[in-house]
C-alpha cells in the first residue's frame, strides 16, 4: 500500500468555491450516489475529489469535473453511499489479531456455537490434539451466563481436557480467566496465595483454588501464556487490518502496555500488513510506565507523517465488566452468586483509591490526555471525581478526559460529565448482546433500560462516541448503527426505548465524534478538503432507510472500504445482527 507523506501534498486554495484543488488534476473523483459528508453545514455531496490520499474538494459534480484531467480516474458509487470511514473509540486491535490466529473460539451465539462446558472441554481438546500435547492451549470468550450451566468452568472441569498441558481460557468479558490445575501449579497458585491488588481468586470452602481468577488476579495465571515472536505480532495486525477494513472502519484502535509493542506496527508498516490506521493508548498502572511511551500530547504522528500509527488517550482501568460480576456498583447486583453475602456490588481495581487519583492527578498537571474504562456507577463516580480532583489542583482547558464504557451511566453523571467536559465512550452493543441478562439477571429493567443512556447524553450536550470493546464483540459498525437507534436485544426486546437516537447522532458517535476525541477532528470524521481520504461505502444510505424502516439499518453491508484513497476492503460484508435475524 502506498504511503504517502500528508506534508508532500502542493495545493492551491480556490476562494471562490471554498476548496483546496491541487495546481494539477485530482487522482480520482467519486460521484453518482448519496455522500454523507458528516459536515452539519453540508451534509450531503454531489463529488469528491481527491489527491495523494488527501480530499481536495467536495462539490457539485459539474465544478469538480472542471478539475479533472487525462489521468483522473471517474469512480460512479452507482446509487451506494459514502461516508468517512468508521473510526474505532475502543477496542483490543492487536489481540483480536493474535486471538483470531491462535486461541480456541469460546463464544456463545450468536458470535460462536459454545452452549455448554461439555461443548468447551471438547473444543480444548481438539486443540490439545492438534499441537500433540507439547504446549500451553489458550480459549477466549466463553459466558458463563449463557452456557448451559450457569456458571464459569473451574479447574476441574479443563482438567477433563488435560492436567498435563496448561488449560488457561478468558472469560467474553476478558475480566476473568480459568486455569486447569497444571496451570495454577506452574503460576505457584496455592490456596496461601493472596489475592492482587484489584483482584480475586476463587476459593471453595476449602481454601482451595477453584482456577477462576477475577479482576487483577488473571494475570497471575494468563502471564504463563508465553509472548509471540515479532513476525507473530506482524501477523496479528495483518489479521486485524482484515478485520476492521472489511467491517468499514479505517481507524483501529489498541490498548499497549509496552512501548516495544510500536515496533510490531512500524514493522507492519514497513512490510505493508498494515492496512487500516492504528490510534494506540498507552495502558499502565504507574505514571513512570506512562512516561516510557514516545509522546505526551494525544494525536501525535510516530509513523512519519502518514498517521498510520497514532498515540492517543493514556489507559487505566477502574474496574470490571457488569456481565463478569467485576463492575463496581453503588446498589448490589440483582441476581447475587452462591458465594456473595446478598449486598454484593463488585469491586474498585485499585484497593488504594488514593493511588489512581494520585496517578491521574500527575499525569493531568503533565499534560496527558486521559481516558479510564469505567463501567458500574461507582466506578464512573470514581473516575469523574478524580478527574474533578485533578482540574480542581490543576485547571486546564480542553483536556477531552474520557470514560470508557460508561455502561451504568445516572442521568446526575452524566451532568456532571458535562460539567467537567468529559466525554464517553459508550459500549452500546450491551444493548443487543447481553440486554435481555442485563435486564432480567444482572440489573433489574430500571438500570438495564439506562445503560448506555445515549440520549441522556446527547440531551446534556456531551459529546460521546460508540464502540464494540473488540474482542470482547466482533468489530462491527453496523451493528454499533443499528443498536444506537433500535436498543434491540437478541431476544428481541427494546432495551431502554427513551435512550434510542436518530441515526444521524448515531453516524456522528462512529466519525466525527471519535475523531474528536483523539484530537483528529482537523484530519478525520468528516468529508471535507484537507482531510484524509478514508472512506466506507455502504449499499444504502443508512439515513433515507432508518426513516422508512429503522430496523432496516442491519442489512446495510459494507461493500468497499478506502484508506488514504487507496482500497483496503472490496466485497459485501454483512453485520452480525443481520445474521442473527437471517436464522
Amino acid at each position: 500500500m502506498r504511503r504517502i507523506r500528508l506534508s508532500a501534498l502542493a495545493v492551491v486554495l480556490l476562494a471562490a468555491t471554498g476548496g483546496v484543488y491541487a495546481a494539477d488534476g485530482p487522482d480520482a473523483i467519486y460521484f453518482g450516489g448519496p455522500i454523507i459528508t458528516m459536515n452539519d453545514k453540508a451534509l450531503f455531496a454531489e463529488a469528491v475529489a481527491i489527491k495523494e490520499g488527501k480530499i481536495i474538494a467536495v462539490d457539485r459534480l459539474r465544478t469538480i469535473e472542471a478539475l479533472a484531467d487525462e489521468q483522473t480516474k471517474r469512480i460512479d458509487l452507482q446509487g451506494k453511499t459514502m461516508l468517512p470511514g468508521f473510526i474505532d473509540a475502543h477496542s483490543h486491535f492487536l489481540a483480536t489479531g493474535a486471538q483470531a490466529l491462535t486461541k480456541v473460539d469460546l463464544n456463545p451465539p450468536p458470535m460462536g456455537d459454545v452452549q455448554n462446558i461439555d461443548e468447551l472441554v471438547s473444543k480444548l481438546k481438539a486443540r490439545v490434539e492438534q499441537t500433540g500435547e507439547k504446549e500451553l492451549v489458550s480459549g477466549s470468550g466463553y459466558d458463563d451466563t449463557f452456557i448451559t450451566e450457569k456458571r464459569h468452568p473451574t479447574k476441574a472441569d479443563l482438567d477433563r481436557v488435560s492436567t498435563q498441558v496448561p488449560i488457561i481460557i478468558t472469560h467474553i468479558s476478558g475480566h476473568i480467566s480459568v486455569g486447569n490445575s497444571k496451570a495454577l501449579e506452574l503460576a505457584g497458585i496455592t490456596a496461601e496465595t493472596p489475592n492482587p491488588d484489584g483482584g480475586r481468586i476463587d476459593k471453595d470452602k476449602k481454601g482451595e483454588p477453584t482456577g477462576i481468577m477475577e479482576g487483577n488476579a488473571g494475570a497471575l495465571i494468563t502471564q504463563l501464556i508465553s509472548d509471540q515472536s515479532e513476525a507473530d505480532w506482524v501477523a496479528a495486525i495483518e489479521k486485524g487490518s482484515e478485520l476492521w477494513a472489511a467491517a468499514g472502519f479505517t481507524t483501529a484502535s489498541d490498548n499497549l502496555v509496552d512501548p516495544k509493542q510500536i515496533e510490531y506496527f512500524k514493522t507492519a508498516l514497513a512490510e505493508d500488513k498494515q492496512k487500516v490506521r492504528v490510534n494506540f493508548w498507552p495502558r499502565t498502572r504507574s505514571v513512570e510506565a506512562v512516561r516510557a511511551f514516545p509522546a505526551v500530547q494525544s494525536g501525535t504522528d510516530l509513523s512519519d507523517g502518514t498517521r498510520m500509527l497514532v498515540q492517543g488517550p493514556v489507559k487505566f482501568t477502574i474496574d470490571g465488566s457488569p456481565q463478569g460480576y467485576t463492575a463496581h456498583f453503588t446498589e448490589p447486583y440483582t441476581t447475587q452468586r452462591p458465594q456473595d453475602d446478598g449486598q454484593y456490588k463488585g469491586f474498585s481495581y485499585w484497593d488504594d483509591r488514593d493511588e489512581i487519583f494520585d496517578i491521574i492527578e500527575q499525569l493531568h498537571r503533565d499534560g496527558y490526555q486521559l481516558t479510564i474504562h469505567g463501567n458500574g456507577d461507582q466506578g464512573i463516580q470514581d473516575v469523574i471525581d478524580a478527574y474533578a480532583a485533578a482540574q480542581r489542583a490543576y485547571p486546564r482547558k480542553d483536556a477531552r478526559h474520557g470514560i470508557i464504557h460508561a455502561q451504568f451511566s445516572r442521568p446526575d453523571q452524566l451532568a456532571q460529565m458535562a460539567a467537567l467536559d468529559i466525554s464517553p465512550s459508550f459500549f452500546i452493543g450491551h444493548t443487543f448482546y447481553w440486554g435481555d441478562r442485563h435486564k432480567n439477571i444482572f440489573f433489574g429493567e430500571n438500570r438495564a433500560h439506562h445503560m448506555s443512556p445515549l440520549k441522556g447524553a446527547l440531551d446534556e450536550g456531551v459529546i460521546f462516541s460508540t464502540h464494540t470493546d473488540t474482542y470482547v464483540t466482533p468489530i462491527d459498525g453496523i451493528q454499533m448503527l443499528w443498536s444506537s437507534v433500535n436498543r434491540v436485544s437478541t431476544g428481541g426486546d427494546i432495551i431502554g426505548a427513551e435512550q434510542r437516537i436518530n441515526p444521524y447522532d448515531a453516524l456522528k458517535a462512529i466519525t466525527i465524534n471519535v475523531a474528536w476525541q483523539f484530537f483528529e477532528e482537523d484530519i478525520k470524521g468528516s468529508i471535507e478538503p484537507g482531510k484524509l481520504a478514508d472512506f466506507v461505502i455502504l449499499s444504502a444510505n443508512p439515513l433515507s432507510l432508518a426513516h422508512k424502516d429503522p430496523m432496516a439499518i442491519k442489512d446495510i453491508a459494507v461493500l468497499e472500504t478506502i484508506v488514504g484513497g487507496e482500497t483496503v476492503f472490496k466485497g459485501e460484508s454483512k453485520s452480525i445482527v443481520a445474521k442473527h435475524y437471517a436464522q
